[in-house]
């Protein structure tokens, strides 16, 4: 049995989701626009993260010890999200992934992609940023 049905009705409220990441994809209609939109929704995350990144690089500041281990901890993470995307999405070597999740399969990778940067972001801003100024 195909995992395309399951997939497609698990992936519903993500599709919703990643259709609307701006005012440019609200008429999205055909499943290209939508994979466009949810590509840039995927690289606005990415430049939220890189931001907040720079910031709590600044925060640490004077940190060397703190700056290098987050920094082995960022080029860590990246392709453990990636990693965390395509276990959730498996192609095999010689399969297609269009075949195994039909012409969606763009959006949901950009879709998972947005939602895990979207959370490092936030684990950065609450772990880093958002702490008492005294905890570090």
């Amino acid at each position: 049995m195909s995992r395309l049905p399951l997939l497609l009705l698990a992936m519903l409220p993500l599709a919703a989701a990643a259709a609307s990441p701006g005012k440019a994809c609200d008429d999205a209609r055909t499943q290209l626009d939508i994979n466009q939109c949810a590509a840039q929704d995927a690289e606005a995350a990415d430049a939220e993260l890189n931001a907040v990144y720079r910031q709590v690089l600044q925060k640490l500041q004077g940190q060397p010890v703190a700056i290098d281990k987050l920094r082995a901890a960022q080029r860590l993470w990246i392709p453990l999200r990636d990693a965390d995307i395509e276990a959730r999405y498996p192609v095999g070597k010689d399969e297609n992934p269009r075949v195994l999740y039909g012409s969606m399969y763009p959006m949901l990778y950009s879709a998972n992609k947005a939602e895990l940067t979207r959370q490092r972001t936030q684990w950065l801003r609450a772990t880093f940023l958002d702490r008492a100024e005294g905890e570090l």
